[in-house]
């Protein structure tokens, strides 16, 4: 029987966390791959939600690892600054004030024992219907990604991980689980998306959130030539990519994870939303090296601000 490696010794090696994930078995790779939560907030605290299920992967040692939403000041239960928000930082036209928010931010986001901020939001103001504006920077993809790019440098140098959202195109709140968003391939890249690789290129973040949204066809969550080809190969991103709450797109549990997706928000404390992908990669209809690349790519993180 081969021994079994222990998150505690990922910490001092880290060269073993591919064979960390490979150890597993199908049913822990699907419970990994889901939270341990039904709704927003627990233990009475506010944390948005953690991880993993203690619980289930309790042999492997994984430590907790806390969210909150975090852009404009933490959406928690206990007292804390609250900061100018997002478009009112942006008037200022200033990059150094963004990264100090950020940076203040995440400074008492680490007081609070949380390891990622579920910020900053990055969409484009060009739809009057979207409801979240305050959340966001500005109309100009340019000035928007450049102050969200130092805001999320502020929280990650200071120790925090900044999860930038909403991965693409989030333009509406009401019906924002069906909402679809269809637009020429020039205002996809020379505006919304160009949003997200102008911030890229300040800080590349190690988290991003999909949108509810559908965009051109294919809901963010299910979309691989999105998160794959786009964030990837042609963006740079190097970490991990969640859903947002429940925004788990239209086509079952396995596609969001077969399109490169690691984590899906906020999951079930009960298998109920695990055995479909345990079934999936039992029938190679999901590919288990496509879900052990993205459970590497998350441990990674896990491991940098568990350190941090």
């Amino acid at each position: 029987m081969e021994r079994l490696i222990r998150f505690p010794e990922l910490v001092k090696d880290p060269v073993l966390v591919e064979q960390f994930v490979a150890q597993m078995t199908d049913y822990e790779l699907a419970r990994l791959s889901i939270g341990g939560q039904t709704g927003w907030g627990i233990e009475d605290n506010g944390y948005a939600g953690t991880l993993f299920n203690e619980e289930a992967l309790d042999k492997y040692e994984i430590p907790d690892y806390f969210f909150a939403d975090g852009n404009n000041g933490l959406n928690m239960f206990e007292v804390n600054i609250g900061f100018p928000v997002s478009t009112t930082v942006c008037a200022s036209f200033n990059e150094e004030l963004s990264y100090a928010e950020g940076a203040a931010i995440a400074r008492e986001a680490k007081d609070m024992n949380l390891h990622c901020l579920l910020a900053p939001a990055l969409n484009l103001q060009r739809n009057p219907l979207c409801g979240r504006h305050t959340e966001y920077f500005s109309e100009d993809p340019f000035l928007a990604g450049r102050m969200a790019g130092q805001e999320s440098r502020g929280f990650e140098e200071s120790g925090i991980s900044s999860c930038m959202k909403h991965f693409f195109a989030n333009n509406a709140e009401t019906m924002r689980n069906t909402n679809h968003s269809i637009m020429s391939e020039r205002t996809a890249r020379e505006l919304y998306l160009a949003a997200f690789e102008t911030a890229f290129e300040v800080n590349k973040p190690d988290t991003v959130m999909t949108g509810y949204n559908a965009a051109n066809g294919a809901y963010c969550s299910n979309d691989e030539e999105l998160l794959r080809g786009i964030l990837r190969e042609e963006f740079g991103f190097t970490g991990y990519v969640m859903t947002d709450w429940n925004g788990y797109g239209d086509e079952g549990m396995a596609a969001p994870l077969a399109a490169g997706v690691s984590w899906l928000a906020p999951g079930s404390p009960d298998d109920t939303l695990v055995t479909p992908i345990e079934a999936a990669l039992k029938s190679g209809d999901l590919s288990r090296a496509r879900v052990q690349k993205n459970l590497v790519d998350l441990i990674k993180v896990v491991l940098k601000y568990r350190e941090a």
